[in-house]
């Protein structure tokens, strides 16, 4: 644990609950005020939670940055707890494009923890926000975390966990999610090595599987609408439904014989609407002529 004197850190904001995002204010227990420095416009706009293990595992990591990204660059805000393992890879994603996040501390604003995340705190106070309900000063106690998810969960619209064990932190954000009547995400892994056998059971218990951001936007499609679609140049005359999604499919595999691309490249490349963009994306998925790997989609190769 350390301060944050090595750079000029904004002064500490004090929010009482009047002033809290409206979907904070309705969950069980909200706490009584919040700290934060940095952007406090970001509360505003549309915002997804990812956590997941600390200890996470290579493919894990990878993953969550890479679906951060993702999110980030279509306009979300992601929303983590800044903890080693999949919380700083959900910030190091955003962040990485160029878009917003904001952290939820388990002490006082002015403290870094852990000290090796000294770097990447500076990086999110200067371009997202950080937030507490602890005063500055206040360092970081065991029973903070299990805490502090409830604000997590209480400020997203949805809650992706990456990569968790059945006994983890993670399935108390899930579980306070699904209390605050949040949608719940999660990724399945290899089952061998057990790192995503607590996601397993959430998908069990009925919790959305996320294996890319399609499936996101096939659950919840109502918190795309901020994203503007790419105008199609009107035809003088309206060409058949199936000759437009004939040309849809033709479009995606070109722009996939450039290589892999991740969704929100494929968004800003496609001419046409999101929902046209997922609806070719399955088409081509479940004829088997694209795979999706991570978050990459690509041209599915060909037995010879």
């Amino acid at each position: 644990m350390m301060p944050l004197t090595s750079f000029l850190k904004p002064p500490t904001q004090q929010l009482n609950r009047n002033r809290f995002p409206r979907g904070l204010k309705e969950i069980p227990s909200p706490p009584s005020q919040l700290y934060c420095v940095g952007q406090l416009d970001i509360c505003l706009g549309p915002k997804i939670a990812m956590v997941g293990s600390r200890a996470a595992s290579w493919h894990g990591l990878q993953f969550a940055e890479a679906l951060a990204g993702q999110l980030a660059a279509l306009g979300f805000v992601v929303v983590s707890g800044l903890a080693r393992g999949i919380d700083a890879a959900s910030h190091r994603g955003a962040l990485a494009v160029g878009g917003k996040t904001i952290a939820v501390l388990g002490q006082g604003c002015d403290l870094v923890y852990p000290k090796q995340n000294q770097a990447l705190y500076q990086e999110v106070v200067r371009e997202g926000l950080l937030v507490s309900e602890y005063p500055d000063g206040t360092g970081p106690k065991p029973y903070h975390f299990p805490a502090r998810n409830r604000i997590i969960t209480g400020l997203c619209d949805a809650l992706i966990v990456v990569e968790a064990r059945t006994r983890s932190g993670s399935l108390i954000s899930a579980k306070s999610a699904l209390a605050q009547g949040r949608e719940v995400f999660a990724v399945p892994g290899p089952v061998v090595a057990g790192a995503a056998s607590g996601c397993h059971e959430l998908i069990r218990e009925g919790a959305h599987l996320l294996d890319s951001i399609t499936d996101l936007f096939r659950e919840m499609p109502q918190l795309f609408q901020h994203v503007q679609p790419i105008q199609a140049a009107l035809p003088t005359t309206d060409p058949p439904a199936g000759q437009v999604a004939t040309n849809n499919h033709q479009d995606l595999l070109a722009l996939l014989t450039a290589g892999p691309m991740v969704f929100s490249d494929l968004l800003a490349n496609f001419d046409g609407t999101i929902e046209c963009l997922v609806a070719a994306l399955a088409h081509l998925e479940v004829s088997g002529q694209i795979e999706h790997l991570g978050t990459l989609y690509q041209l599915r190769m060909q037995a010879r």
